[in-house]
């Protein structure tokens, strides 16, 4: 086994990234790969770093990954068959085993295989310094919750012999992992969010961060919604455009207001939050790289820069 590196001192409340995992998650649509992505660019440039994700759900959003970053895809038999092969003796006895149909099956039928698998493969990479820094572009957060309860749950089965080490070093794993909570300026949103809160502090654990996607940043100035306004009153604008200017300048008022009152809303909830910012145009490299930018200048991000 290699030799661990020793530790960076990191300045208190930020991320130890040196030491730690950094799980993404949230419920659909909230960001989770966005935020991935925009994560891992960021790590590269200090480090080797691997983004893994579940081989099943590949994003659209991996066209934007840097060329530093290691894009994994976990294929959980593909991972289960080489963990049989470290740790089983005499491999070629069982080989045929794994190879097998029978294996498949034996496989899905198993309560918690396959997040077992999951949390495994990356635990068993950061036992082993595969990479400076890790990101898991995470599951839905109730898949997450089970997730870090497979291991606890082994050791307490009575499971024995390195399996039960391997679990027990799993079960320490999940508390030092760097979980990030994507979410929206909504109210569904913040509901399910407080209440995942809540499960995982019943669990034991913690959110280190809240990231809050969609938010929007005033795109007028004072003086640019100032002469707008006064262009309404007394400008000669037809009624259509009028109505059209109107709309867009209360458009971006709502936007604004609602994004600074969930920012309020969420900080309220004891963690740190970070956002990303809402695009009308879409996701390109350019919005990435901007994205990267913002992202290091938030505090718990700061050490980085």
């Amino acid at each position: 086994m290699r030799t661990r590196r020793s530790r960076v001192q990191i300045p208190p409340g930020v991320l130890n990234f040196f030491a730690l995992f950094i799980f993404v998650t949230g419920k659909g649509g909230t960001g989770k790969s966005l935020l991935s992505v925009v994560l891992a660019n960021s790590l590269s440039r200090r480090g080797k770093t691997i983004l893994y994700f579940p081989s099943a759900f590949p994003s659209p959003l991996y066209e934007f990954v840097s060329k530093n970053v290691v894009l994994y895809p976990i294929d959980y038999e593909k991972e289960a068959k080489e963990y049989v092969k470290i740790k089983l003796k005499f491999f070629l006895f069982w080989f045929p085993f794994v190879r097998s149909s029978i294996f498949r099956v034996f496989s899905k039928v198993i309560p918690g295989f396959y997040e077992l698998i999951l949390l495994g493969k990356m635990w068993y990479d950061w036992y082993n310094n595969a990479a400076d820094f890790y990101v898991f572009d995470g599951l839905p957060i109730g898949q997450i919750v089970s997730l870090f309860r497979v291991p606890k749950a082994g050791v307490e089965s009575g499971i024995g012999g390195p399996v039960k080490d391997d679990m027990m070093k799993m079960v320490d794993f999940t508390y030092k992992i760097n979980l990030i909570i994507t979410t929206l300026p909504e109210i569904l949103p913040y509901e399910e969010t407080r209440e995942f809160v809540e499960i995982l502090k019943n669990e034991g654990l913690k959110p280190r961060a809240i990231c809050l996607n969609k938010f929007y940043t005033r795109k007028l100035s004072d003086y640019e919604r100032k002469w707008v306004e006064m262009i309404l009153i007394e400008g000669k604008l037809k009624k259509k455009e009028r109505k059209q200017l109107s709309q867009l300048l209360d458009f971006e008022n709502f936007l604004y207001e609602n994004s600074q009152k969930f920012l309020r809303v969420y900080s309220e909830l004891g963690f740190d939050v970070f956002t990303l910012d809402f695009s009308i145009r879409g996701i390109d490299h350019d919005f990435v790289r901007k994205q990267e930018e913002k992202i290091l200048q938030s505090s718990i991000f700061s050490h980085l820069s």
